[in-house]
């Protein structure tokens, strides 16, 4: 899997492509960037571009911090430092990823 598909599949999951989706834990946005990751201001976050360049950059960030693998880096971009552990977040990278773990 790509960077693009699995950014693509993120933003499908997370707000069906609603460019003003805001959850209850304050992500923002196409991809629900949490706006402490970003480095834009928050409100940039709700411009559809802005939002899936950050997304994407986060994603690639645990990507690499994951040593290549999309089931840790999801889990990571859903949760944070645990996702890289297992701790949190891998029944949400299972549901982005489907049948390609």
């Amino acid at each position: 899997m790509n960077i693009e598909t699995v950014a693509l599949a993120v933003e499908t999951a997370e707000s069906r492509g609603q460019w003003y989706a805001v959850s209850k834990s304050g992500c923002v946005g196409v991809m629900q960037v949490c706006p402490q990751w970003s480095h834009v201001p928050r409100n940039w976050l709700l411009i559809p571009w802005i939002n899936r360049r950050e997304g994407t950059r986060i994603l690639s960030y645990w990507y690499k911090r994951s040593h290549g693998r999309w089931v840790y880096a999801l889990a990571a971009y859903r949760c944070g430092y645990g996702g890289l552990q297992g701790r949190c977040g891998m029944q949400y990278a299972r549901n982005i990823l489907g049948g390609d773990l």
